[in-house]
């Protein structure tokens, strides 16, 4: 009885010191109005120390958070993001960037799950307005750890910039 009490204990002690994943998650949350509420939740996961996804979730119309993109990274560089852009809860915009440069391409996920190119027109738009962000994106994702409040003034700028192109692009039309 003794010897089976003294595996169990060794097998007990041997699964929970293990990690046989080699993947580590950090959580930041972000309540940018100061009311009591998250309103952006960031959860990064790491391979070793090199960034491999980052979840971002944001309040839908509904108030409840919810995933609005996921970001792919290889060798801690960018590589793919899908996002949701109209808040439904589906990923249906897809980008892939060619790490190292500027080049990108983007696709949409149309709901019978097809994928096809976004028209040239779209595309040109997203060039711009992600040309505007790039700078404080490329420290987001590139650059050293953040504090919460250094990333919460991040994404801050980055959303009034690109509300500020999609304004100029009204008022043309």
């Amino acid at each position: 009885m003794k010897t089976l009490v003294a595996f169990l204990l060794l097998v007990a002690f041997g699964c929970y010191g293990q990690d046989t994943s080699g993947i580590t998650n950090k959580v930041t949350e972000i309540d940018r109005d100061k009311d009591g509420k998250i309103d952006v939740r960031i959860e990064t996961a790491y391979r070793g120390k090199t960034k491999v996804m980052m979840t971002m979730s944001r309040r839908n119309h509904l108030g409840v958070l919810a995933v609005s993109s996921r970001s792919y990274l290889a060798d801690g560089k960018l590589v793919m993001v899908e996002s949701d852009e109209d808040g439904d809860g589906t990923l249906e915009s897809i980008t892939i960037f060619k790490p190292d440069t500027d080049s990108f391409e983007m696709f949409t996920r149309l709901p019978d799950g097809t994928v096809k190119p976004v028209s040239t027109k779209k595309l040109g738009s997203i060039k711009r307005q992600k040309s505007v962000a790039d700078a404080s994106m490329k420290r987001l994702f590139d650059g050293p750890e953040m504090t919460d409040k250094e990333l919460g003034e991040l994404l801050e700028q980055n959303r009034q910039k690109i509300e500020a192109i999609k304004k100029e692009k009204k008022d043309g039309d």
